[in-house]
């Protein structure tokens, strides 16, 4: 199946061929990278000019609630605009019969050698100016013929809490601050591995100075992530030792020769996620969390 978009008016088309018909209401289409690696942020589109795009996003239903969005993926052939045949919207052009029109085309089946790609993938949706980042969680095939993709937000919204500033120690505030803002900025903008790397940051700032403040001992603020966590006691905060001791295990998989000795898996966006949401809990444990 094709898509084609009028450049002028922006109504879109469906059809084969070059041939097509004019679609009401017309859906939402977004600009749409594959990211592979952390490098793949820097081919996010510049700018708002659909056109432009290698790859579009078309969206068949979302959720805000869940955060679940359906949609196909079309990819450009190579020259536009195309001469295409169509069969306008009467409601908005006032014409009956076939026209012939030159519009921006995308075909579905130029991504067939690409399917792959959509297993686990993560999908940048916008212009590197305004973007959100999607995981697909499904992929099946519909009557078209195309792959109808089930994607999920991936972000740390509703997961990361608001920090309670007057909770944490005035003196360690701005770092505090400033590895959770990090760590943000990763959920949107890095891989896993990134990921993973600044929410051992948080985990580790945050439990030397809590646990600092607990023992009068500032320099339990300076203690690696594993063993200040195994300073703390686990009768009576069993949860913020294992969150912390988890993520210091979690992070050790990002190094090649922990790989190696101990055969481990990579790290996925499935283990992001936990990563997140372990800081999440680790402050509202902490008494940290509005």
């Amino acid at each position: 199946m094709m898509i084609a978009i009028d450049g002028n008016t922006k109504l879109v088309y469906e059809g084969e061929g070059c041939f097509g018909y004019g679609l009401s209401p017309s859906p939402v289409l977004s600009l749409a990278t594959f990211i592979v690696d952390e490098n793949s942020f820097q081919r996010i589109p510049m700018g708002i000019d659909l056109f432009q795009a290698d790859i579009v996003f078309r969206e068949d239903s979302f959720d805000p609630v869940t955060r679940i969005r359906r949609g196909r993926l079309y990819k450009t052939p190579g020259n536009q605009p195309q001469e295409w045949r169509v069969i306008p919207n009467a409601i908005f052009q006032g014409v009956a019969g076939q026209i012939q029109m030159r519009l921006h085309g995308y075909d579905s089946n130029f991504l067939a050698s690409d399917r792959h790609k959509f297993s686990n993938a993560l999908i940048a949706l916008g212009s590197a100016d305004a973007y959100t980042l999607w995981r697909v969680v499904g992929v099946e095939r519909i009557i078209t013929g195309e792959d109808l993709l089930t994607l999920r937000a991936r972000s740390s919204l509703g997961v990361l809490p608001e920090l309670n500033e007057s909770a944490v120690p005035s003196d360690a505030l701005s770092k505090v601050n400033e590895t959770l803002a990090k760590l943000n900025e990763a959920a949107y903008r890095a891989g896993p591995e990134s990921i993973v790397d600044r929410a051992r940051d948080v985990a580790q700032w945050c439990i030397g100075v809590w646990l600092a403040h607990q023992e009068k001992d500032p320099k339990l603020r300076l203690v690696d992530l594993w063993d200040v966590a195994g300073k703390v006691a686990e009768k009576d905060y069993a949860v913020i030792r294992s969150i912390g001791r988890g993520l210091a295990r979690l992070h050790a998989r990002n190094k090649p020769n922990v790989q190696e000795e101990k055969n481990t898996r990579p790290v996925t966006e499935d283990d992001a996620e936990y990563a997140i949401a372990a800081v999440g809990m680790l402050l509202r444990e902490l008494r940290w969390a509005i």
